[in-house]
């Protein structure tokens, strides 16, 4: 597996001011194996936008969620959109989005 991926859990915390503020807290980092990568442009309220998306295969003993952030060492930060298990090779599929800048 070529790629290093931190994996990020949503933790929310409250701030000075009382409101409730969503961090990341790391996990661990893993070892990935990207599947596919993919990217287009989409539209929202008239403006352009960069879509990209990516697929990681990481062992199925490593505890991951919708929802949590992925960060490739070296690259971009994704959130995990869907896990797909992968049973006969012990594996879960990871679909993400990256985040934009």
């Amino acid at each position: 597996m070529k790629y290093r991926l931190e994996l990020l859990e949503p933790v929310t915390v409250i701030n000075s001011f009382g409101e409730e503020v969503p961090t990341y807290n790391k996990v661990r980092t893993v070892a990935a194996e990207r599947v596919k990568a993919s990217g287009h442009r989409s539209e929202e309220v008239g403006e352009h936008f960069p879509d990209y998306r990516a697929e990681f295969n990481i062992r199925d003993a490593h505890p991951v969620k919708e929802n949590w952030r992925v960060r490739q060492l070296g690259g971009y930060v994704y959130t995990v959109t869907n896990i797909i298990p992968n049973l006969d090779r012990g594996m879960k599929t990871l679909v993400c989005e990256r985040l934009n800048p």
